[in-house]
């Protein structure tokens, strides 16, 4: 990881004497969160997620060098960070669960070391009290022969007794550091949770047989001219688009009841059409996306009040790969 450390390094020198504007807060949280996931477990424990984070974070770089006043910086700067960050909380959770495997491990090593202890020192009293019978039954000392055995069998006693203490007090603190482990690791996956909760209602997240509803996509009456405020939700499905190369998605139209059903199904189909066009003017590439016009046949509210109509008038992302 130690090009995106110099690109880093590089970044902060030509601010501090090349550059009279200072880069947008989200490029120095993508910045710090990325370095705090290179130098941690992450690149030993989940280095593919490391690496998107860190491509991510050379895309933010770049056109904050390209323009460092632009809106797209702070948006892919955001997605770096969230990806730096989600990489640490990936290791953690791989490190969580390596502990757990280990003191399992552990714990099974120490009660089979513990038996085959136990046994040994039973044969060891066993024959120590067959010689000292052996030897008393020479002397024919019946009474000395007598306590012999009884100080053997306590001895055998005390020891089984201490062993089987050992042995629970290792499962305690086998079961203990168990416990804390999955308490941990519960606690990372409980943050990691919410914060892509919260992401998702920041940032537009693209995976294969998921359909996204661009909300806030909004045309002229009975047109497929976008308006001016769709400009947000366009620019962050473009960055989701750039952020995942790989991607190709169907892009549909969906209207209301009003109207013909010939009519809606064309010009849900232009509208569509209408987001495709915007996305390739902005440099997204062709082949990567198809439209398709699903007029009124699927609605997802009742056309029966005006919310549930501006409801079912949408654009939707199905993604493909």
């Amino acid at each position: 990881m130690k090009p995106i450390t110099s690109f880093i390094i590089i970044a902060f020198a030509g601010l501090l004497f090349g550059c009279a504007t200072a880069p947008p807060s989200e490029l120095v949280n993508a910045r710090l969160a990325y370095q705090q996931a290179s130098t941690g477990q992450a690149a030993q424990l989940v280095p593919a997620d490391l690496h998107k984070a860190q491509d991510a974070l050379a895309l933010a770089e770049k056109s904050f060098q390209d323009d460092p006043k632009s809106f797209h910086t702070r948006d892919l700067a955001y997605v770096a960070d969230r990806k730096a960050k989600m990489a640490e909380a990936l290791a953690a959770t791989a490190a969580g669960n390596a502990s757990t495997a280990k003191a399992n491990k552990d714990y099974e090593a120490a009660q089979t070391e513990i038996v085959k202890n136990t046994k040994d020192d039973l044969a060891a009293s066993q024959h120590s009290a067959d010689v000292k019978a052996s030897q008393l039954a020479d002397a024919n000392v019946a009474a000395q022969n007598a306590k012999g055995l009884a100080d053997a069998e306590a001895v055998r006693v005390k020891q089984q007794g201490d062993a089987a203490v050992e042995v629970q007090r290792i499962k305690d603190s086998s079961s203990a550091e168990a416990r804390s482990v999955k308490q941990a690791t519960d606690a990372d996956a409980r943050r990691a949770a919410e914060q892509k909760s919260r992401d998702d209602n920041t940032i537009i997240v693209l995976e294969k047989g998921k359909t996204v509803v661009l909300r806030g996509v909004t045309f002229e009456t009975n047109k497929s001219t976008l308006r001016d405020e769709s400009e947000t939700i366009l620019t962050r499905a473009y960055n989701a688009m750039v952020a995942n190369p790989s991607v190709r998605v169907e892009i549909s139209g969906h209207t209301d009841n009003v109207g013909s059903e010939q009519a809606n199904q064309t010009l849900s189909l232009k509208r569509a059409q209408a987001v495709r066009s915007w996305l390739v003017q902005k440099g997204i590439a062709s082949n990567r996306m198809k439209t398709v016009g699903k007029g009124m046949d699927e609605p997802v509210a009742s056309n029966d009040t005006d919310a549930g109509r501006a409801e079912n008038r949408r654009i939707e992302f199905y993604v493909q790969q």
